[in-house]
């Protein structure tokens, strides 16, 4: 399953490849159902704390829709009915019939596993009825949303009722990341995330045909994402953000395939994709059972996304996402660049290394991206300013990043100048 650097294989080399990932992560996801389906998780030290058994449940169920064009293919199909078997009992449980009658502002979420098993062909009719009933109780739509968890509901809805949306998937997402861009050079995860997530609801996880409201700018902002998640290696954003492009049909930048090519490198070198290092190192110390239960624990989501981007990744037309083609830029331009980020030891450090010249060459607005979240955050505003005039030697400063790069600037010499 080893990628060779710079490899330009053919179609079906790709696809083989693909395919393989995706398999993996249908093991993976039966092996989390088996082992945190029931009870979930308890552990403090995870990035997102403790987590209950609905969680993981939902999200393979999310896996195995994204996954389901590819489920007749030798090596996936057994991986993809046997994850089915063991979610659908978990999926419509007693205790989830019961949440759902019990919190009926979010029944459409808490029901999510049972409307995309539902939409893969397998019925019951017990929770349509369930589902029908709770949908008319005065609180069913009383839960307050943000924009991109707006665009979910309406992509559960339309689901459920066997329709395409129209004009409030259209109003809901000019309110969330796809009409608004956001703030790239320090905005939180809680951003990057939403980012991310607008685009899968939006288009149903690559289903429907839609045009995005901002569709260069935005995956210019995904590359930008993309940048921020792979210095801090958090490869679960990392691969969220390159969902982009399968998501909206769109050709591999450069710097999304040196993203696929990273996040394929480290799933080979561990086994699966890690959510990140802490956790890798978590994992070490542990041993028997309760290693694999942290593992899964910590990793599974990750594990999951990577599956559903191999499976996008698999779209007809998309072309290879391990081939980094584009303009080259001059090599003193790569290697100022690259000169502007401290090495930390992260995973694409090590890829970017290995890459022959002319795949380096593409990459100066992945580098210059990194470049300028790096250096407004250690504060060194004059390496700003200088990466802003590389930007607009090189024909690339016209982008999100360097727009609020030059906005920020702007208004630091505005408050410096009146302060005095």
């Amino acid at each position: 399953m080893k990628d060779a650097p710079g490899l330009r294989a053919n179609a079906d080399g790709v696809r083989q490849r693909l395919l393989e990932r995706l398999a993996l992560a249908l093991r993976i996801a039966e092996r989390t159902i088996r082992f945190l389906g029931a009870e979930g998780f308890s552990g403090a030290e995870l990035p997102e704390g403790n987590f209950s058994a609905e969680k993981p449940i939902a999200e393979a169920a999310i896996l195995l829709y994204v996954a389901s064009r590819e489920r007749v293919e030798p090596g996936v199909r057994e991986a993809f009915e046997g994850l089915v078997q063991d979610l659908i009992p978990r999926a419509r449980s007693k205790r989830m019939g019961w949440d759902i009658l019990r919190y009926p502002s979010v029944w459409l979420q808490l029901a999510t596993p049972h409307i995309l098993l539902d939409k893969l062909g397998w019925k019951d009719s017990r929770f349509d009825y369930l589902l029908a009933a709770t949908e008319t109780t005065g609180a069913s739509r009383g839960h307050e949303v943000t924009p991109y968890r707006e665009l979910e509901v309406i992509w559960l809805r339309s689901l459920r009722r066997n329709e395409i949306p129209g004009r409030e998937l259209e109003e809901t997402a000019r309110k969330s990341a796809l009409g608004n861009p956001i703030d790239l050079l320090n905005g939180t995860r809680d951003d990057a995330y939403a980012h991310t997530h607008a685009a899968m609801y939006y288009t149903g996880f690559g289903n429907w045909r839609r045009e995005l409201p901002r569709l260069a700018e935005f995956l210019g902002e995904s590359e930008a994402v993309l940048a921020r998640a792979l210095m801090v290696e958090d490869y679960d954003l990392a691969a969220e953000a390159l969902m982009a492009w399968p998501l909206t049909r769109s050709a591999w930048s450069p710097a999304a395939a040196f993203g696929f090519r990273v996040l394929a490198s480290l799933e080979d070198k561990v086994g699966f994709l890690p959510a990140g290092r802490s956790a890798s190192k978590r994992v070490m110390e542990l041993a028997g059972e309760e290693k694999t239960r942290y593992a899964l624990a910590s990793s599974y989501h990750t594990a999951f996304v990577m599956g559903m981007l191999c499976a996008l990744a698999l779209k007809p037309g998309m072309g290879s996402p391990f081939e980094i083609a584009g303009p080259a830029f001059p090599a003193a331009v790569i290697e100022g660049l690259r000169a502007c980020i401290p090495r930390t030891g992260a995973h694409w450090e090590e890829v970017f290394q290995a890459l022959r010249p002319e795949e380096k060459a593409a990459l100066g607005g992945f580098l210059l991206d990194a470049a300028m979240i790096r250096s407004s955050r250690k504060g060194e505003f004059a390496q700003m300013a200088s990466l802003l005039e590389t930007a607009i030697q090189n024909g690339i400063a016209d982008t999100t990043m360097c727009a609020q790069s030059a906005e920020f600037l702007s208004r630091m010499a505005s408050f410096g100048g009146g302060s005095g």
